[in-house]
């Protein structure tokens, strides 16, 4: 019988502890416990980059005999200064996780992530193995240009008129590099350049995440609507918020400079990481990180239990990822 998600009274929801933690650079990390302070505890590293955290990640786990951290990575989420790009890279992430496990004086957690949050983690194991009790990464995504290019422009064909708006009005060179534009804008453009971009970035992503759930259906099936990236859908330039333009700001910092990563240093902080235990979950049916990416990983950690979940797509507001991530980490705490 497949594990749900847990069904958790309103008061347990409440953090224990909750504040702004300085980690340099002028940044000051939003961090919110949840559940028992003594039991095992558990990070979860957010996607995006930029997303934050969010409660419903709360619903992966058992907060009557687990310990939960949920923290927003600098410039995302609560954590200020919002949309911040100095400072901002990949290692000053991995820093900031072990100096969060530090002050809050635990001596090893299970480390759970999502997308880039997956990237984040594998960084971080390959970093402080010695801390990670285990993984558990969802959806993995490998940081290189092979990904950025899928999902900018071979995905046309999947969604046609969401591409078709993404570019409207855009010169054929803007167009050839999608990324690249959206990148000047969101650090360089107007108030209304930087709402109209990150307007235009969130529904096409939107448009992905529905063509997903629509691949999903089997004939004489009928659809259900699955929830996508649970934000608000902008529908004007003057729609988007701060924290959107900020979220997206963050995202086209990193990916426009592969994340300051490589696919090979990731690869190497999974072999660093080949004790650790792992599971691997992966949708067939993920358009955003392609099935292949859990293959490619799984060679570099021959132990990690790779866990397909067929029609399974991106986002764990899929109910089908959400099951996979509770049994994986009731499995491996």
């Amino acid at each position: 019988m497949p594990i749900n998600a847990i069904s958790m009274p309103e008061q347990t929801r409440v953090p224990f502890c909750e504040s702004h933690i300085t980690v340099g650079g002028g940044h000051r990390l939003h961090c919110a416990q949840y559940g028992e302070p003594s039991a095992p505890a558990a990070v979860v590293l957010h996607g995006g980059p930029g997303s934050g955290c969010k409660p419903a990640m709360l619903e992966w786990f058992d907060l009557s005999r687990q310990r939960v951290v949920l923290f927003d990575q600098r410039g995302a989420g609560n954590s200020v200064p919002q949309g911040e790009t100095a400072h901002n890279q990949t290692a000053h992430l991995v820093e900031d996780i072990e100096r969060l496990r530090i002050r809050l004086r635990i001596p090893r957690w299970l480390v759970v992530g999502g997308s880039w949050g997956a990237t984040l983690a594998l960084c971080y194991a390959g970093r402080y193995p010695a801390a990670v009790q285990g993984l558990v990464l969802r959806g993995v995504f490998l940081a290189s240009a092979r990904e950025v290019d899928r999902f900018f422009h071979s995905l046309q064909a999947d969604v046609p008129d969401a591409w078709a708006r993404l570019t409207a009005g855009w010169s054929a060179a803007q167009q050839r590099d999608v990324l690249q534009f959206l990148t000047q804008l969101l650090q360089n453009g107007t108030h209304e350049q930087r709402s109209d971009a990150t307007r235009r970035w969130h529904d096409y992503e939107e448009a992905i995440m529905r063509r997903m759930t629509a691949s999903t259906v089997q004939p004489g099936q009928l659809a259900i609507s699955r929830p996508t990236s649970g934000c608000s859908r902008p529908t004007s330039p003057e729609s988007a918020s701060a924290q959107q333009v900020a979220k997206y700001r963050l995202q086209a910092h990193y990916l426009s400079q592969a994340c300051f990563t490589s696919e090979r240093a990731l690869f190497r902080c999974a072999r660093r990481a080949a004790h650790i235990p792992t599971i691997l979950i992966h949708g067939t049916h993920d358009l955003v990180c392609p099935p292949e990416n859990a293959q490619r990983l799984k060679r570099f950690m021959p132990h990690a239990d790779l866990r397909w979940v067929q029609n399974g797509t991106h986002t764990p507001a899929d109910p089908t990822i959400r099951a996979a991530l509770c049994l994986a980490i009731r499995d491996l705490m």
